[in-house]
């Protein structure tokens, strides 16, 4: 796949053997693909874990008639995102910043339903404090990321059809 832009999302990491808490912080420039669908891995405890996430997320959605929607997802599977969650991202965006991430946290690989965190970055609510989110069952990731990054659909179009978990399993 081939990136014609980069966005700049300064990120405080963490440096050194012994985890986030007692390494030394430094500042680091990340780069990460423009305009996609990011799929940011924060929860690096297994491995395994994070790859059924993934995988289940990309599988296809059967429209009927043989016609199968994808979710176009950027994965990004870079410690340097570790433990990284909505109120710290929102210091970190470029400006301006993508209308919308997905989030693998803790929940989204240890959970069996694996339920990836939706945030919607673009401030389209003003009524709203800080970002907004849902979480999406790997099964409607197609639907959700080929709505949102067309415009067909609006994140509210989602979130307000979550159930009472505040997961969006579909319509």
């Amino acid at each position: 796949m081939a990136v014609t832009a980069l966005a700049v999302i300064a990120l405080a990491v963490c440096s050194g053997d012994k985890g986030p808490t007692s390494a030394r912080q430094e500042n680091v420039m990340l780069l990460l693909p423009d305009g996609e669908s990011l799929f940011i891995r924060t929860d690096f405890a297994d491995d395994d874990d994070w790859a059924e996430t993934l995988d289940a997320a990309t599988q296809p959605w059967d429209l009927g008639g043989g016609i199968l929607a994808y979710a176009g997802i950027t994965p990004v599977d870079d410690r340097r995102f570790e433990a990284l969650t909505v109120e710290k991202l929102e210091s970190l965006l470029p400006a301006p910043p993508p209308y919308y991430l997905f989030l693998v946290d803790k929940r989204a690989v240890t959970d069996p339903e694996h339920p990836i965190l939706v945030v919607d970055t673009s401030r389209g609510n003003a009524d709203v404090v800080g970002f907004q989110t849902f979480r999406v069952v790997p099964s409607e990731m197609p639907a959700v990321e080929n709505n949102l990054s067309l415009a067909n659909m609006d994140f509210e179009d989602f979130s307000t059809n979550v159930d009472a978990d505040g997961v969006f399993r579909g319509f």
